[in-house]
């Protein structure tokens, strides 16, 4: 959301400066990974509408700009092995939003995606128009993009503290002091340790994910989330970039806190997790897992995001506690970024998102 920020307000000629504590394209945050789902038919409700349609058109015109596609539209499934649950809240979002989609169940949801066995007890609805993104690639040219533009992005450069000044901010670092007009925070994890006010509420996890060895049986595979009969929620992608099958489960175990945002490593019990994930609807793939990597979702209350400028300070501004759904509309946050920065009306009305719910 930072890289998103400093692109989209270089490119308006506004003049930026970006400060992040680890190297730039680390992998301490939740936007690493290598891929990322995008959904036009979105399950966690209507409220999230406007932001899918401005988050589509932004793919596009980055791709027009890049010369490349960051969107791999492979499209996607929400599946339910019991009654209610995932299911319904897709078909719900789906009847909606005027988008086409399939009702898919039991033997024809097998039929029609060969590389699943769900037991025939699967439902689901699928819409063609959702994949996976770039994510690693699309948020590096993002970075490119802003130098180019004349930002300046400072890796290697932890943020020590912040101050209210006349004309705006200044920022404090071990080596030196950054006056700005205008802050926007997106600092993920760390967002409660630069503004306290959030600290009880934005609640850090850590979460694991897995690729697999998968043949080409599995390419023509779109993503899915699988929703399990204890209501567990695992989300798959198919092979893409010459990388296996990928593999995670919401919320994970459920290790919440700052003691668990520093990198441990993956134990027996995280591929567990995962393991029982594909067994349930992808059983022919080998449980060892090629790859793992940790990283860690920003919870904000009820899953929602935080977006918007702090109460009773429309200078400050703060990005991304979006509680492990939010790359997908990176290009969007961007531009809302960008709007409220240069008090500009926002294309996508944010209020359902806003400070003041949480504080």
């Amino acid at each position: 959301m930072g890289s998103a920020a400093a692109w989209a307000l270089s490119a308006r000629g506004a003049s930026v400066i970006g400060l992040e504590q680890f190297s730039l394209g680390h992998n301490r945050g939740s936007s690493h990974g290598r891929t990322r789902i995008i959904r036009r038919i979105y399950s966690e409700g209507s409220l999230y509408t406007g932001l899918i349609e401005a988050a589509y058109e932004g793919w596009a015109a980055i791709g027009r700009q890049a010369g490349r596609d960051f969107l791999d539209k492979t499209g996607g499934l929400d599946i339910s092995l019991s009654q209610g649950g995932i299911f319904e809240d897709a078909l719900a979002a789906a009847m909606q939003s005027g988008q086409p989609f399939e009702v898919l169940e039991g033997v024809d949801l097998e039929t029609r995606f060969a590389m699943m066995d769900l037991g025939g007890r699967g439902r689901g609805v699928f819409n063609a128009d959702a994949g996976l993104i770039d994510s690693d690639e699309a948020t590096q040219w993002m970075r490119q993009r802003a130098v180019e533009q004349g930002a300046r992005l400072l890796e290697e450069t932890p943020v020590n503290g912040w101050s209210r000044t006349q004309r705006g901010f200044e920022i404090e670092t071990d080596t030196a002091r950054y006056p700005c007009r205008k802050l926007i925070i997106a600092a993920g994890a760390w967002v409660g340790e630069l503004v306290p006010a959030l600290a009880p509420v934005i609640i850090p996890e850590r979460q694991v994910i897995g690729w697999y060895h998968a043949d080409e049986r599995f390419d023509d595979m779109p993503i899915f989330q699988l929703e399990s009969e204890d209501r567990e929620r695992f989300y798959v992608f198919p092979p893409h970039g010459g990388h296996g099958i990928k593999a995670g489960l919401y919320n994970h175990r459920r290790e919440r806190g700052m003691e668990h945002v520093p990198p441990r490593g993956v134990d027996e019990a995280d591929l567990a997790l995962l393991e029982r994930g594909l067994s349930l609807c992808l059983p022919d793939i080998r449980p060892e897992p090629v790859e793992t990597m940790e990283c860690r979702f920003t919870n904000a209350p009820g899953d929602r995001f935080v977006i918007g400028t702090m109460p009773q300070d429309n200078d400050l501004i703060i990005l991304s506690p979006c509680s492990g759904h939010g790359y997908k509309f990176t290009p969007a946050i961007g531009e809302i970024a960008a709007d409220l920065a240069l008090e500009q009306e926002t294309r996508v009305d944010i209020e359902p998102f806003s400070l003041q719910r949480v504080l």
